[in-house]
């Protein structure tokens, strides 16, 4: 199969896209749930698997490593690596592979995991525990007025659920339970529904600190100007300008966008390319170690849309080439501010393997509506990864010369669904047309 990101059964999946929020994600909120639903997503807190479902439903462990692992992301600034492997025989859920890399969750034991069963308030809570190691978190004086102490039903507490339930009791993020004239109870082996869920860790985010900033990129550009161009830093400090002639550096407050520049133009053929991702004499990443010094995450706008048809705004996080970060804000800017408002609910860029995405230099998106598939001889298309390309039907799906390719082409990059002669694979965007 090609170098594309895939959420195909037995290849790999990137999990930076698939974790990334669809803002009114479930269906059926109740109505003293809806301001805190709306928080935890506005957070970027509800992953996409729970589009659509019964938000009163049980959540299930595999539902919750999405949960945890998007609150990770939001905590920490980091995005989530690409994983090929699942330590599981009965799940290849990509957000359950990260939560247990993450060391977010465990399993049954024996390779199971149990993904679709319901999970414990205890174990809720433990999973909520360990994000605070997982993103080395301090956690704050406690705000909360809650006790666990007050609660009769505490011995029934696992031991190895007491520290992290005190801890969610204590921050205020987990409540009892009350029953009509009866005391509130912890109800540790109870369950949580969908709404829930997702309140309680939008409490965690307020707690811990939700508003990380993602790591700054480093590399060749620096920074984005607010036409969406990108600004080259001088050795003194100030921006290179491309345009002026005696050298003098423009005022701090009028950032030139380097691309429209008469000295500094966007690089054109493939040694130019090379030069600007890898520096003069550089050459592609021959180990993953060489390619993760290299890369960073950038946080980007993006478009979700709803069950009813209108669209708002979210977030997604991409970890990418460092030389390259600069010239994704920027397209990724242009399509949010396109007039198609283009969808995007799965968006990916590095993964270490052959090709461009283990080099950071290529980006998948919404890979299900954009198949990747071989060409037969008659002309037609088997699809090898995602199931479909239907512009102008189906919203997820890129059409040629819209608002995302042609941004992508604008700087440089090829794609996929018209590059080669034996397939085509809609989804991809590479700068080096690989």
């Amino acid at each position: 199969m090609s170098d594309s990101l895939r959420r195909c059964a037995g290849a790999f999946a990137l999990l930076t896209a698939l974790l990334t929020p669809k803002a009114g994600a479930l269906a059926n909120i109740s109505v003293w749930a809806q301001e805190g639903v709306s928080a935890a997503e506005a957070s970027g807190l509800a992953p996409s698997t729970l589009a659509a479902l019964n938000a009163k439903g049980e959540i299930t462990r595999a539902e919750f490593c999405g949960v945890v692992v998007n609150l990770y992301q939001a905590v920490s600034g980091k995005s989530v690596p690409l994983l090929s492997e699942t330590p599981f025989d009965d799940c290849d859920d990509p957000s359950v592979t990260a939560a247990y890399k993450l060391g977010l969750v465990s399993g049954r034991g024996n390779g199971v995991f149990d993904p679709n069963a319901s999970i414990e308030r205890q174990d809720l809570c433990v999973m909520l525990y360990n994000v605070l190691d997982a993103a080395d978190l301090t956690a704050p004086p406690i705000a909360g007025d809650g006790a666990v102490e007050d609660y009769p039903d505490v011995p029934d507490i696992r031991d190895y659920a007491v520290n992290a339930m005190i801890t969610m009791v204590d921050y205020a993020i987990v409540n009892g339970i009350s029953a009509q004239d009866q005391p509130p109870l912890l109800a540790p082996a109870g369950t949580a529904t969908r709404e829930q869920a997702l309140i309680m860790a939008n409490r965690f985010c307020a707690a811990f600190g939700g508003d990380a900033p993602p790591p700054a990129p480093v590399g060749n550009a620096s920074s984005l100007d607010p036409e969406g161009g990108i600004v080259f830093p001088d050795p003194e400090g100030g921006s290179v300008s491309p345009g002026t002639e005696d050298g003098s550096v423009p005022p701090q407050d009028e950032p030139i966008n380097v691309w429209n520049g008469s000295a500094l133009t966007l690089p054109q053929t493939n040694e130019e390319k090379l030069a600007f991702v890898y520096g003069e004499g550089g050459a592609p990443y021959q180990t993953a170690d060489e390619a993760e010094t290299q890369m960073t995450q950038i946080r980007v706008k993006v478009w979700r849309l709803q069950e009813d048809g209108s669209k708002t705004t979210g977030i997604a996080w991409l970890e990418v080439n460092r030389s390259l970060a600069p010239v994704y804000e920027a397209i990724f800017e242009e399509i949010y501010h396109g007039d198609e408002q283009f969808p995007i609910k799965d968006v990916g860029c590095y993964a270490w393997r052959p090709g461009e995405h283990g080099q950071g230099t290529a980006v998948d998106i919404n890979w299900e509506e954009n198949m990747e598939a071989t060409i037969n001889e008659d002309g037609s298309l088997t699809p090898t990864c995602g199931t479909h390309w239907l512009p102008g039907e189906d919203p997820y799906s890129i059409p040629e010369g819209g608002d995302v390719y042609n941004a992508f082409t604008k700087y440089g990059f090829t794609w996929g669904g018209n590059a080669w002669r034996s397939k085509r694979d809609y989804m991809h965007f590479s700068y080096f047309g690989r």
